[in-house]
């Protein structure tokens, strides 16, 4: 009886170790098995990756910049370019994957020329809208809507009207959209002259000779005025334009990003991230923060009404 006792515990015991075996070797192989699956899948995903990396290419865009004028471009204490323009750019390129941007302070002439050359592909410079320019580059749609003032010394009688600066001089560069207001006024009233000066220094020098007396009167923007005032501490006053001059200056008072004839593509990328802006409320905030809590971000009909070239 012993006998066939310990037969049966030790066939019993070899029929479990069979089986035991028998499920170490289908569990290996089952692991096996997986572990082949699970690096080829890593592999085809590895591959899908590389794949969507090729396909999404990045494309580097150059900007360039005048660094002025404050606050819509400037540069700031890291030495990089700043300001509502410069802002708003770089907010247009957060939601536009497929473009790295780069900026560049050069000086204001080299911006058309840098254009022109294809070094650039985008002029930042707060430009207003004027057709010749229209006529050799593309304009975005318009990220801020400019404001005009007349600025005179402290002490002098208050201009209120171009009327009132007959005789006066005025220091400008030539081109630009407050100049080209003064040499129009001069056509039209032939009377009442207004005295340029031709000149290609910064905001700053301008509001100098402003305060000492070398020039009669200035036209700026408004929040230029009270961003140079309360950094510089100008001894110099202000006083609003009637909208039938400010007409002079221009029939559109939209600040936009210009770009080569040939970058439709890019340009109509810009065009969607703006409105986007505009929609989320980044316009406004980005204005606030720059303006002294003045909201100058476009009207959404005017954004909705299409391009402007």
């Amino acid at each position: 009886m012993k006998k066939n006792l310990i037969a049966t515990v030790l066939g019993t015991a070899l029929v479990i170790g069979s089986l035991t075996g028998c499920g170490e070797a289908a569990s290996a192989s089952a692991n096996a098995a997986e572990t082949k699956a699970e690096e080829a899948t890593e592999k085809t995903e590895s591959s899908e990756t590389a794949d969507q990396a090729q396909a999404v290419e990045v494309k580097t865009i150059k900007a360039a910049t005048g660094g002025g004028p404050k606050p819509y471009v400037y540069v700031g204490e890291d030495d990089q370019p700043t300001g509502y323009d410069i802002e708003v750019l770089k907010a247009v390129f957060d939601i536009i994957p497929e473009y790295d941007l780069e900026i560049e302070v050069t000086d204001f002439p080299s911006v058309f020329a840098g254009l022109n050359a294809g070094n650039y592909q985008i002029g930042v410079n707060n430009f207003s809208y004027n057709e010749e320019r229209a006529s050799s580059y593309l304009y975005s749609l318009p990220y801020d809507k400019v404001s005009y003032v007349f600025v005179y010394g402290k002490d002098q009688t208050p201009i209120t009207s171009l009327a009132d600066a007959a005789g006066l001089s005025f220091e400008g560069g030539a081109g630009v959209s407050v100049t080209n207001a003064i040499e129009h006024w001069n056509e039209l009233n032939p009377d009442a002259q207004i005295n340029i000066t031709y000149t290609e220094a910064d905001t700053t020098v301008e509001l100098q000779h402003i305060e000492d007396g070398t020039t009669s009167f200035g036209i700026i923007d408004g929040p230029m005025y009270t961003a140079y005032v309360d950094e510089y501490g100008f001894d110099i006053d202000k006083s609003n334009i009637p909208e039938d001059e400010v007409k002079l200056i221009a029939d559109n008072l939209y600040a936009y990003y210009i770009l080569p004839k040939d970058e439709t593509e890019l340009r109509d990328k810009i065009d969607e991230a703006i409105k986007q802006l505009k929609a989320d409320g980044t316009l406004k905030k980005l204005s606030e923060q720059f303006f002294g809590g003045v909201d100058q971000s476009p009207e959404d009909e005017i954004l909705n009404a299409g391009k402007t070239n």
